[in-house]
């Protein structure tokens, strides 16, 4: 009997205690308090998803590991976010050393899983090389996929699904 006392009493206790609203403040509080924003390298890897690339066997070419370039610069994973504005290519190397080449690409946004339809690109144009990225980003909602994958089979490689942030590091 003595030991349900005691069981009872520190149950009312903690009841009273977590079911307090000033306490959940003060712990949510807390914790805010201490969240550390995210390095650049942090913020790069959440936004440069997997790939879900898998080989066609077609690939020609020598496949840059970054071949995303925003305004003829390579894309900074760390700093892309749902505002970001400028020329979105994508290359591949040439022939020669340090040649890049622009090759045709479809961009389209995902969310939740489903393809976002955006007005007058309901139908990808193959030979797009280059778009201003912000066409696609004004329709997009934080946490939702850029997807950018090579039109050629011989592009294969060049797939890259980004996710979005609302800011910036």
């Amino acid at each position: 009997m003595k030991h349900l006392k005691t069981s009872l009493i520190v149950l009312m206790l903690l009841t009273s205690i977590t079911g307090s609203r000033t306490f959940a403040q003060e712990f949510l509080n807390f914790n805010a308090r201490f969240k550390v924003p995210p390095t650049k390298q942090q913020r790069a890897k959440e936004v440069m998803q997997d790939n879900e690339y898998i080989s066609t066997g077609y690939e020609k070419g020598i496949f840059l590991d970054n071949p995303l370039m925003l305004n003829g610069k390579l894309l900074d994973y760390s700093e892309f976010n749902m505002r970001s504005q400028g020329e979105l290519t994508v290359n591949k190397a040439g022939d020669t050393i340090g040649q890049t080449m622009q090759i045709p690409f479809y961009v389209y946004l995902r969310r939740n899983g489903i393809r976002i339809l955006i007005p007058g690109k309901e139908k990808p144009d193959p030979k797009q090389a280059k778009i201003n990225v912000w066409e696609i980003l004004k329709l997009a909602a934080p946490g939702d996929h850029l997807v950018i994958e090579a039109v050629r089979k011989e592009d294969g490689s060049v797939k890259r699904i980004l996710k979005l942030l609302s800011g910036g590091c």
